[in-house]
């Protein structure tokens, strides 16, 4: 039974390309309040970039095979340089050179490894007021710090019962990533590692008292240059911040592996994942199987469950481009449970990779899905 998020998504914003109802570019800028004017060289580019992606979409859409469908969204007439600032990464800032950084302090294995056959054949955790709360995160790269501040929602709601905010803008600003792994810290990217790590040691405000502002900044606690490796050996500095909210830990799953993700979501409650989105941004319903199995990941969500529909399963994904995109914010990726799905990440420093990482890794799951998956840890978290 496909989850009540995913219903509501599908009822409303299923689009038919071609229909009479598909707007000409012209009504499309001024719905979307564009401000180049007809007749100059930027309205013609625009206008091919819309023109050229509404072809391709009405080509897709016209296979009845199809799994998903395309359609029109406020990225149609973005170049392909916009488009990367949404995925964390920004191209002009390409790390070269340096050595490696671990993610995270040794950690041990919080969730237990069950049987895949002790966990519900459907978990959506849909039911959260995080799942209805789809951030924007405009042209900035800061898609790794609103995945980790909505997970860390997900679980302090799952935690206390209570919904409360986390403040991405706050991550964005203050986390530092000396080692530029998955870029250069801020809105020029960064990994939910990272992330995660800053929030265990000095806490993070709500969302209210650090807005989202989507720039780089000042930062209003703690230190954003900070050498990341002293505080890794600093063992006395684990949990004095983030305590003050349940949270405990967190954790990196094993890497390309199917039954530690379905595990988490199933028995803990969202998780932070890092994917290929180069191919998501005409995506409008269905279940997404655009990517191939080379995958080079470069962008960061939240994972809040999984689900079958009509005998295809998927992976339900919560993005951070706005609640127009996709279905209400979501997007569903097809779900290989037999693992056969993996290829190669060519260019790894695209995603959460250090600096001077350069060698191709394997990647597993449609976008690369199973690759990095970051979990945080409370007190008590159950599974609701």
């Amino acid at each position: 039974m496909v989850a009540r998020l995913v219903k509501v998504a599908l009822g409303t914003s299923l689009l038919q390309l071609g229909d009479s109802s598909l707007t000409p570019f012209e009504s499309f800028i001024e719905e979307h309040a564009r401000t180049y004017q007809q007749g100059t060289s930027e309205f013609e580019e625009r206008r091919y970039l819309y023109e050229t992606r509404l072809a391709n979409a009405e080509r897709h859409n016209s296979n009845p095979d199809r799994l998903y469908s395309k359609g029109v969204n406020k990225l149609w007439d973005w170049t392909d340089s916009e488009l990367k600032t949404l995925r964390g990464w920004d191209g002009s800032k390409m790390p070269a050179g340096g050595s490696t950084m671990r993610s995270a302090r040794q950690h041990s294995a919080f969730l237990q490894q069950d049987s895949l056959a002790d966990v519900p054949t459907e978990k959506i955790w849909d039911n959260l007021v995080m799942s209805k709360n789809i951030k924007n995160q405009a042209n900035c790269g800061s898609c790794w710090a609103i995945a980790s501040a909505s997970t860390l929602e997900a679980h302090a709601e799952i935690y206390s019962g209570k919904p409360r905010s986390f403040s991405a803008q706050q991550i964005v600003m203050c986390t530092p990533n000396p080692k530029h792994c998955g870029g250069d810290g801020g809105c020029q990217g960064a990994t939910a590692e990272l992330a995660m790590a800053w929030v265990l040691k000095n806490g993070l405000a709500e969302e209210s008292a650090v807005p989202y502002t989507g720039r780089d900044g000042a930062c209003t606690m703690g230190s954003a240059t900070a050498d990341m490796a002293s505080f890794l050996a600093d063992d006395s500095s684990e949990s004095k911040g983030a305590a003050a909210f349940g949270m405990t830990g967190w954790e990196t799953l094993p890497k390309n592996e199917y039954a530690p993700l379905v595990q988490a979501l199933a028995n803990r409650g969202p998780v932070a994942v890092s994917v290929a989105a180069d191919t998501w941004f005409d995506y409008s319903t269905g279940i997404f199987n655009g990517c191939g199995k080379d995958s080079v990941i470069d962008h960061a969500v939240v994972a809040i469950g999984y689900g079958e529909e009509n005998g295809k399963k998927f992976w339900l994904i919560q993005n951070s481009w706005g609640r127009s995109w996709g279905e209400l914010g979501h997007i569903r990726l097809e779900r290989h449970e037999d693992g056969d799905y993996c290829g190669t990440n060519s260019d790894p420093q695209k995603g959460v990779a250090c600096k001077g990482e350069t060698a191709a890794v394997p990647v597993c799951g449609m976008c690369g899905v199973l690759f990095d998956s970051v979990v945080p840890h409370f007190v008590s978290a159950g599974a609701m």
